[in-house]
């Protein structure tokens, strides 16, 4: 059954309760417990502790090179942590990727085997999943530095992705507005959800919780019983998810909904174009490509 939102009770708040500097644009961030990884277009890779409020760099990438220059600061486009892995896919010589791999402190690069590779994800201590924006699912060994499973699901483009990895399942958003749920143990696709009516921008999984933005100007959210839809007049470029709650930007506002798929509270936002909503245990995080990190109290 699909419900579409116009109704909702809100609280208002201008701006962020906190931002944090940084010393060159955000591109990518990601969140494990404490520690919010924060991949920079200086080719800097820092982790901030959300507890303890302390700024560390863990590396600082070479410069590369293209056909014009040969000092460019290369930019980390996707960042995942497992527990004391880091992976990260960056900027390379001439427009390619690499895949990094980081523990103790130590970097190990690979020449990304496959072109388009939009989304990283570990799967384990020795393997890494790659999206590519061809819609294709590749599982990569870096300790034996090769493929050893690949999948296309589509014909179609991909928009992003989200992984649950409590659950193993990745959510891939496609263009025409066609959500994936693909299992990463069973190695297969199980679901598929016609969820939006173009291509999608952004996707978030929490089990049962989905929520997607797309280009038809509208946010989408299931709670595994109802479907939701929120007209924000504006493309939805980014949302984020937590266990009982979503969240979605619009032109100027940021929207959080419970779990049964009520507007709760609205955040006043008039800064570039956000890219991460990331829910943490007090505050929701949000990033942009500038060099802020946003702050707001959800207490």
């Amino acid at each position: 059954m699909r419900f579409f939102v116009v109704l909702f009770i809100a609280i208002t708040f201008l701006w962020a309760d906190f931002e944090l500097k940084l010393p060159a644009n955000a591109v990518s961030i990601n969140l494990d417990k404490n520690s919010l990884l924060i991949g920079l277009d200086n080719g800097e890779l820092y982790d901030y502790d959300t507890k303890s409020k302390e700024l560390n760099r863990i590396i600082e990438l070479p410069k590369i090179s293209n056909y014009f220059d040969n000092n460019i600061s290369p930019k980390i486009f996707s960042i995942d942590k497992l527990n004391d892995i880091i992976a990260i896919l960056y900027e390379s010589d001439n427009g390619a990727k690499s895949l990094g791999i980081i523990q103790n402190g130590m970097l190990k690069s690979f020449k990304m085997p496959t072109d388009g590779v939009k989304k990283i994800f570990l799967l384990d201590e020795n393997s890494v999943v790659f999206v590519t924006l061809s819609s294709e699912v590749e599982y990569y060994n870096f300790k034996e530095s090769r493929i050893v499973f690949d999948t296309k699901l589509s014909t179609s483009s991909t928009g992003n992705a989200a992984y649950d990895r409590k659950n193993g399942i990745l959510a891939i958003g496609i263009e025409g507005g066609v959500i994936f749920y693909f299992d990463t143990k069973l190695k297969k696709l199980i679901k598929q959800i016609n969820a939006q009516k173009d291509t999608i921008y952004s996707v978030g999984l929490n089990g049962d919780l989905l929520i997607s933005g797309s280009a038809d100007k509208k946010a989408y959210f299931n709670n595994g019983v109802k479907e939701f839809y929120y007209d924000a007049k504006f493309l939805v470029y980014c949302v984020g998810i937590s266990d009982d709650k979503g969240v979605f930007s619009t032109e100027d506002m940021i929207k959080i909904i419970d779990k049964s798929g009520v507007v709760i509270k609205e955040i006043e936002y008039n800064g570039s174009s956000l890219n991460y909503l990331i829910f943490g245990s007090d505050d929701l995080i949000g990033s942009s490509y500038d060099n802020k990190i946003y702050f707001w109290s959800l207490k």
